[in-house]
């Protein structure tokens, strides 16, 4: 009975750990932004990655691993211009942000 009950703790304690390890695991995989205007669509897809958007805030559970400022120019030039970024757990700065936004090329 002893036993038993160690296993059943061992295993809780297994299953919490996981749990901790995949919210980690999505916040370093995902990125999200926040637009200076709300979105024109509820979803749209960057680098096969599909973002959902609600208003101004756009999220994806996993995105390629691209240095953090090319994704923001890509996004930013698709979407237009962003007030707030975090690309794979990474955030940029307002300065960042700024020259993210004057680098990023619209779609035409």
């Amino acid at each position: 009975m002893r036993t038993a009950a160690h296993a059943g703790l061992m295993a809780c304690a297994l299953m919490a750990g996981l749990s901790a390890g995949s919210a980690f695991a999505a916040d370093s995989e995902g990125a999200w932004l926040k637009l200076k205007t709300p979105a024109t669509s509820e979803q749209f897809i960057q680098d096969g990655s599909v973002w959902r958007c609600k208003a101004e805030v756009c999220t994806t559970t996993k995105v390629r691993a691209l240095p953090v400022a090319r994704a923001c120019r890509k996004l930013a030039g698709q979407l237009g211009e962003l007030t707030a970024f975090n690309y794979r757990g990474e955030p940029l700065d307002d300065a960042a942000i700024t020259e993210c936004n004057t680098a990023a090329k619209p779609k035409g």
